[in-house]
This record gives C-alpha cells, structure tokens and sequence, in this order.
C-alpha cells in the first residue's frame, strides 16, 4: 500500500503513519463512510470532513488506507501534513498530476513563481494563482473527485490555513473532498483559523479497535499467538489503541514470544508510550503532565478520587478537575466520577517511567492521604505494597492486615499473600506475630511443601516464643497428616537448629516419639515419653504428658492415673497442648474412652471456638472422633455418621492414606454406627474400600476395626469368621501389651461377642473385669455399662439387680444407647424370668429408645422380643397393633385417648373430621378394639402408652 504512495508528487511533506507496515484491519465502517462523502461530492461540490481520535488511535492508517482506495477509482489524491505549507504542496501536486505540455501547467508555474519566487511570499494568495489551481482542478475531476487530505490540522499555522480555505472556497462548486485530522481535546495552533477552514464539516470519530479486530491486527503482528485469551488481554491492556497494541507486540516478540502469557502482559512497561504522552503533554500544558502520573499511581483498576489525585500532583481540586477535562477530551482519561486511565498499559507505562524513590514517594504520599480519610484497608494496602520503602508510622501493619483479610475472603490469595508478606517486614510485635503465622497459614493452603518450608524459615527467624509455639503446631500437623513425608528428618534437623536452647528444644525428640504412636507398643512409647519427662521438658511437659496419659490409657495397667494424667495436661495453657497435634485428642480420648463425656466435650467446646488452634482442619478432624463419640453415645447415630462420612470424605479428598491412624480412627467410628443402624451392606463397601476387608497389616492400631469386623460377621450369621477376628484381636492385644478392656468398643460390645462365639466362660471374665475397670475409673458411664454386660451374663436375680442398677446409672449418665442395650437385656431376662408384662414394659422402653437413636438392628430385636413376650399374654395382642399404626393414625388415637373429640381432634390436627373418623377406625381395627369405651382395656399394658406416644408432638 505505502509503495503506491510514494509516486512523486503525492505523498510530499507527510509522515509515515505509525505502525502502517505492520498491516492495516478493521475501519471498514470508516471507509465507507468517506467513500460515501467522496461519491456525494461529485453532485454537492466541496464536502469537508474531520478524522478525530486519540494519540495513535490510527487516523494517519486509515486516512492513508482511503487515499489508497480513492486512487483505486480514479480520484486525483493530494496528502499533505498540516505543519508543512499545504497550498504550495497542493500546486506542485497538482501540477504532477497534469500531462507537461498542458497549459495548466505553465499557469501553475507562473503563478507559484509570482505568489512565492520573490525575496518575501505574498501574505494572502495572488488571485491568479487561485484562478490556475481552480481551473487544474476543473481539468482533474471530469471524472472523479479530487481527494485533498491534512494530516494533523491542528498542527498548521494561521497563513497556511488561510491560504488553503481561499483554495477551497474558490472550489466549493467543483468535485472536491477535503479531509483533515485532528487530535481529540488538543488545541489547534491556530483555533479560530482551523474553525473557518472546517465549518460545516462532517465528523468522525475514531475509538480503539473492537475485540475482533485487535485479535485480527495480533494475528499479523505475531502469527504464533492465536490464544483468544492472549487478545482480549491485549484489548483490556490497550482498549484497542492500534499504536500501543503495535508496541505491546513487539514487548512480546522481544520478551519470549509465544512463551509470554495472557497474565504476563500485565507486567509489560513500555518506554515509549509514556513518551509519547507525556511528550505530547508536556507541549499543551505541563500540568497536565504531572497530573496523568498522579493518575497513574493513585488509581487503580476502579480509579481514584479527585481529592487524592490533587493531592498527589500539588494542585487545588477545582484545578485538577479542569486539567482532567483534557485529558477526557484527549481520551486518555475517562469521564466518570472517578479518576480513570482508559489505558492500563499507559499508566504501567507511566508509573515505569518514574524513578524508584519518586514512585515510592507518590505510593507513601497516597497511602497517608487515605488512612486520614478511612478508606477501605484493601486500597491503602495497594500503595503501601506498591512502595519498597516503609512509613516510619504504625499504622500500616493493622491496615496491612486488614486488607489480607479482605482478600482471603475474597479468595484473592495473590493479593493477600502481597498484603501479609509487607506486614512481615513492617509489623512488630503481635501484629508481627499474626503476620508471620497467617502468611504461613496461606503457604500452606496453596502448597503443603512450601508452605512447610516458609514456617521453618520463619522459625529460624523468630525470637518470639507465642510465634515460636504457634510455628511449631503448623509443622508438626503437616508432619502428622501425612504419611512420614519424606525428608521428615531434614525438616526434623532443621527444626532443631532453630529451637536450640529455647523451652521447646526437645520438640523433634517429642515428635519422633509421638510418629511411632500407633507401631510401637504403647508400653514402649510410655517409657521413652517419661524418659523425655525425667529431662527439663520446658513448654512440651503438657503434650508429652497427654501423650503419657493415652499410652497409660491403653495399656489399662492404671485407668484412674490415665485420667488423672489426661486432666493434668488439659489444665496446662492451650499453646502448650498444641505443640503436637495429638496431644489435646489423646488426652480428649482417655476422658471420654472412660465415660467423662461431659468434662470432655466441655473442653472440645472451649478448644474448637473459631479463634482457637482446635479450628484449624488436622485438628477437626483429630479431634473429630472424640466428639462424635459424645454425640454417638448420646444415640444421634444419624448426626454422627453424618459427621463421620463428610470428614471420610475430606480424608479421601487429599490423599491421606486407608491405613493412616487419623482414617483407621475415623473407619472404626463410622463402622460401628452403621452396624448399629443396620447399614451391613455400606459397612462392607467400606471395609473394601479402606483396604479393610481380609487380612490387615501388623499393629495394635486396628484393633477397633477387628471388633466392627466381628460384629458384622456376628450380625451376618458367620460366626467362625468372627471368632477368628476375636482371636486376631486377642493376639494383637497381647503382643502390643494391651488390656482388652482398654477399648470402649470391647467394653460395649465384647461380651455379646464372645456369647454369640460361644465362649461363655471368656464372657463372664471379661464381664468381671470390666467391673473392675470401672470401679477404678467411677463415671456413671462405665459402671452402669459394666453392670449392664455382667447382669446379661449373669441372670437370675443378681442380673435384674446389676441390670436395674446399670438402668439407673446409664439415666444418669444420659447414655441413651447404652441405655436401650440395657433395657432390651432387662426385658428379655424378665420373660426368662416368666414375667412377661414387667418384660413388655422394658422392651417398650427398649425399642422407643433404639428407634429414636437411630439404631435400627437393635430396635428390630427388641421388637421380636416384644413380639414374643406379648404372646405370653393374653391382654397384651395390641401391642403389635400399635407397632403397625400410621404416624397419623397414632397422633389421632393418643389425641382421642386424652378425651378430646373429633371436632377437637380436626381442629388441632387441621384436618376434617371425617379424615378424624377414618383415622381412628383404622386405628381400633388394629389394635382390636371397638371404640373409645375400650381404651381402659388398652391401658392395662404397662407398655403400651410409652410405645404408642414415642415421638408424637401434641398440638397445643
């Protein structure tokens, strides 16, 4: 295209449009446009025309673009540049074009000579110089218009503006389009003249390039990137400007090219477009050039108040706003409320161009100009950030803090990690101590061995034994929750180099102790713990004592100092039971293995507050067990499988291994629920899926699964299979030197085990020796437990005396599905004992209570108990009748056995009283009666009215 341009003659005395070799795209709009006016000046005479736009928005491409195509049809087209003198331009032009021996010529000549040959140019235009360039012109366009273009119009002075409107005017009658440019919001040099020449001009004005048309420019400019998120980064980057997108290219080119990413252009600071700005500024009115950086460091992605900006460039704000105006006429700022570039990559560009300590200073001065007037602590963190020098203030370090927090909720982690990384270095104190642990804390939850790395070198740095305490529960949760992560014991030397001679030296010897938990005989880990105790243990005394407690625990030789040991360490100060992530479960578990639910969930509930280290996730879930043996003991078995199945599946989520002890502990607890509800098929999907169903690896640390196992094989009618977990367990036990009491599942569940086997005689033993347990231990919890497996054991009336008092205790303790055990056994040792209406009434209570924990196999056994103690009676047939009524059958009946009547009923229940009548004669069919004059009848069953009320709300 420039090569046709450049025939002599008629491209004189204009500039190279920037970028013009790179291609020209889009405008196709444009050109039609100035097509159209080309075409409607051969009937109309002179049409004039402006081409506006921003610096390098391309109106000298696309005014070169449309001479081009004008040539193309015939039209005459002279090119000229405002700065230069256009009229003698246009002569020579003109003459060119003519053939050389034509008169035209030779008047053009005489006539040039006369208007500029003398010493001195004439100021207006001799009117024969007009006459001759009028009739070249006539001669020209017999055919098609003649094409008069002024690049940069705003550039030429008052005589060269003058010369060429006698030109045109002189011309208006022929075929002629004249299209000048200008610059958006400059001020011509010479106003008034560039009015006169231009009145009654059409406009067009020129934005930046759409989407497509910028990925189109891109797709010449670099050929290998064809990424649509690359373009509309570059659109976003540029809003479309052809010139910056042109330098935007060639940064890319120069910096990896197709290696460059849509995130990385962000970055970009491009020399050159700042020049050109504030060049350009810099020669309309200087203050308009500092105002642009002030722009440029106050604002934004959503811009800045004017107050903020006057302040940083010196001016009032009456006087910034009028500077902004023209930059708005320019279209380098938008017109909004706020102070806005409309070019991200210009204020890059800009800030770039600043030097260190001047950019600094504008940073600080901003970030104070906001702090005074409250401004939301993520805007002040971003020049606070943006500066490499800090504010000798202490404010800074809260707001840092607060726009941390800000982004985290926003899930912004780039922007928090910048906010917590500048408070490290400008906090003391607590607020540096928060700082160092929450950019840790987001290390962490973006890269596990990072984040690992960052608290080690934090605790390298660290003489703050609170930030030191904290340092070390972060590593040690990310040394536990995986399975020994290789180079633990790099990470263990590193940890020790730091902690030398502080009160935590010994930490790694604890963690080392603790790691082998689960392998080592616990008798084993006892020793080496009160070895480590013997020493000055300093600030690890309550976690290795916890430690201590839950291996006393197992071992079962002394139960009460268990306990007793377990409350020692709980009243110790919170960071110190946190320095090992086990520490604060395992004391947690003697409490509520041994039957102290309430002291322990008391203490669960203080250590889970949001603010506390209990809150943090290895830690639910550690601790997660312990609660939900409060919650499944209470008999909410759906809320704790509920509990047990989302952890399971956080477990599964990051990758903890099937025979890591935090999932065994979850399994095991999640096993025996679901066999409590009856769930047999979901607990042998699980058993597979954890690796669980044959054999298992060596360690005491299964023994709870073996006793699940036993169940459901006990359950699902195969005995040999549970003996044989029985027995594994029983060699586990004994090599591990546990007491098999030790473990609440087997204080619950052992003893029916061992009956259903066949091993009567192991039975009683175990049912002694449970006694024995929790004599020594005292809660209400495990004597009434104890009592209730040595009075089913034992019969007779010594098992009604041991049952009736385990009844009580259990009541006590609120231990409802231990409770429904006991009362189903009391029931069917009563109708041993051939007192069938007492069993009824027990079995009742029994199967009211399982069906509300949830617990289905058990409610379903105490039915047929039910069942079989009802047929010994004669007066007892309802109470099957009653397990077969509809819940609305029965709100109905226990609303007509407390004497209210049908209208009354309907009224209460909002239902007609015919759905009343139909209820209750379905409800007399099944319990086998006639109507309300039997209800005495019904009531002689000390069973009924506790099975038939369970779970009915009353109305009122």
């Amino acid at each position: 295209m420039n090569e046709e341009f450049s025939k002599r003659g008629e491209t004189e005395g204009v500039h190279r449009p920037r970028g013009q070799s790179h291609g020209f795209v889009g405008r196709q709009h444009e050109l039609r446009l100035l097509d159209q006016a080309r075409r409607d000046s051969m009937t109309t005479g002179l049409v004039r025309y402006v081409v506006e736009g921003e610096l390098g928005v391309g109106r000298t491409a696309l005014l070169y673009a449309f001479a081009l195509a004008a040539r193309r049809l015939g039209s005459t087209t002279v090119h000229f540049h405002g700065s230069k003198q256009p009229c003698g331009l246009l002569v020579r032009a003109l003459a060119r074009s003519l053939p050389a021996d034509s008169v035209h010529v030779a008047e053009l000549h005489a006539a040039s000579e006369r208007q500029w040959g003398r010493h001195t140019a004439l100021p207006n235009l001799d009117t024969a110089l007009v006459s001759a360039v009028r009739a070249a012109i006539v001669h020209l366009t017999v055919t098609a218009p003649l094409i008069l273009i002024m690049d940069h119009a705003d550039q030429a002075d008052d005589t060269a503006l003058a010369h060429l409107r006698s030109v045109v005017e002189a011309c208006a009658d022929l075929p002629v389009l004249l299209v000048a440019s200008l610059r958006l919001g400059e001020p011509p040099q010479a106003p008034a003249a560039v009015a006169q020449l231009l009145s009654g001009a059409q406009r067009l004005t020129l934005d930046g390039l759409s989407p497509a048309e910028t990925a189109a420019l891109l797709g010449i400019l670099l050929p290998r990137l064809r990424d649509s998120a690359f373009s509309a980064a570059c659109h976003r980057l540029t809003a479309g400007n052809p010139f910056m997108l042109v330098e935007l290219a060639r940064w890319v080119r120069d910096n990896g090219g197709a290696a460059v990413r849509p995130e990385h252009l962000d970055t970009a600071v491009l020399p050159v477009v700042a020049d050109l700005i504030t060049g350009r500024l810099s020669r309309i009115d200087p203050a308009a050039g500092r105002l642009i950086r002030a722009i440029a460091v106050a604002g934004g992605r959503d811009g800045a108040e004017p107050p903020l900006v006057a302040h940083l460039c010196g001016m009032t704000t009456g006087e910034t706003l009028i500077t902004a105006d023209l930059l708005v006429r320019m279209r380098l700022v938008a017109d909004d409320d706020m102070v806005r570039l409309r070019h991200p990559l210009l204020r890059t560009a800009l800030i770039g161009g600043m030097s260190r300590m001047a950019r600094n200073a504008a940073h600080l001065a901003a970030a104070t100009f906001l702090h005074e007037r409250h401004a939301p602590a993520s805007r002040i963190a971003d020049h606070l950030t943006a500066s490499a020098v800090s504010l000798d203030d202490s404010w800074p370090a809260s707001v840092l803090l607060d726009a941390a927090a800000s982004a985290l909720a926003a899930q912004d982690t780039t922007a928090a990690a910048r906010c917590l990384e500048h408070a490290v270095r400008v906090a003391t104190g607590d607020e540096r101590r928060e700082a160092v642990l929450a950019l840790v804390d987001l290390r962490i939850r973006l890269d596990q061995g990072n984040g690992l790395a960052q608290a080690i070198e934090a605790l390298a740095e660290t003489a703050d034994a609170a930030t030191r305490s904290s340092l070390l529960r972060r590593i040690g949760s990310l040394l536990h929750g995986a399975d020994r992560p290789e180079g633990e014991q790099r990470v263990l030397e590193a940890v020790a180099a730091a902690v030398a001679g502080t009160a935590v030296a010994e930490w790694p010897r604890l963690h080392r102790i603790l790691a082998d938990l689960h392998d080592a005989p616990p008798a084993v880990t006892a020793e080496r713990l009160g070895e480590l105790l013997e020493g000055p243990p300093g600030g690890l005394r309550a976690a290795a004592t916890a430690a201590a407690a839950f291996c006393r625990h197992l071992t079962g030789d002394d139960p009460r100092a268990a306990v007793e040991g377990a409350r020692g360490a709980l009243a110790c100060g919170t960071e110190e039971l946190y320095l090992h992530p086990l520490a604060l479960a395992a004391a947690l578990t003697v409490l509520v293995d041994n039957g102290y639910q309430e002291e322990a969930t008391a203490h669960l509930r203080r250590h889970t507050e949001p603010d506390s280290p209990g809150s943090q996730p290895l830690h639910q879930v550690l601790l997660l067990p312990v609660a939900v043996h409060h919650v499944r003991t209470r008999g909410q078995l759906s809320s704790a499988r509920d509990q047990l199945e989302d952890c399971l599946a956080h477990l599964v989520r990051h990758g903890v291994s099937p025979v890591h002890p935090i999932r065994l502990d979850v399994v095991g607890q999640l096993l025996d629920v679901l066999i409590c509800q009856g769930e047999h098929n979901r607990a042998k999907e699980l058993l597979r899926q954890g690796r669980c169903a044959q054999n298992l690896p060596p360690g005491w640390r299964y023994r709870d699964l073996l006793v699940c196992r036993a169940r459901l094989w006990a359950a699902e009618g195969d005995l040999a299979r549970a003996a044989r977990d029985l027995a594994e367990l029983r060699d586990r036990n004994e090599a591990a030197g546990l007491r098999a009491v030790s473990a609440a599942s087997w204080r619950a569940h052992g003893v029916e085990l061992l009956e259903q086997v066949g091993q009567s005689e192991q039975a009683a033993e175990l049912a002694r020796d449970q006694l024995r347990y929790a004599e020594t231990i005292g809660s209400p919890q495990e004597r009434g437990r104890a009592r209730w497996v040595l009075g089913r054991v034992s019969g007779g009336t010594e098992g009604e005396r041991l049952l009736r008092t385990a009844v009580r205790l259990l009541e006590e303790a609120k231990g409802e599905l231990d409770l429904a055990y006991a009362l189903g056994d009391m029931g069917t040792l009563l109708n041993r004992l051939d007192r069938p209406k007492e069993a009824v009434a027990e079995l009742t209570r029994a199967v009211r209570l399982a069906s509300s924990c949830g617990a289905r196999s058990l409610a379903e056994r105490g039915r047929q108990q039910l069942a079989a103690a009802s047929d010994r009676t004669h007066q007892d047939f309802s109470l099957r009748g009653v397990l077969t009524l509809s819940p609305r059958e029965r709100q109905t009946l226990i609303d007509a056995m407390r004497g209210r009547t049908n209208e009354r009923i309907a009224a209460a229940r909002r239902i007609t009283r015919r759905t009343v009548e139909l209820h209750l004669s379905s409800a007399y069919r099944k319990l086998g009666i006639t109507g309300r004059r039997d209800f005495p009848q019904l009531f002689r069953n000390p069973g009924l009215w506790p099975l038939l009320t369970d779970g009915v709300p009353d109305p009122r």
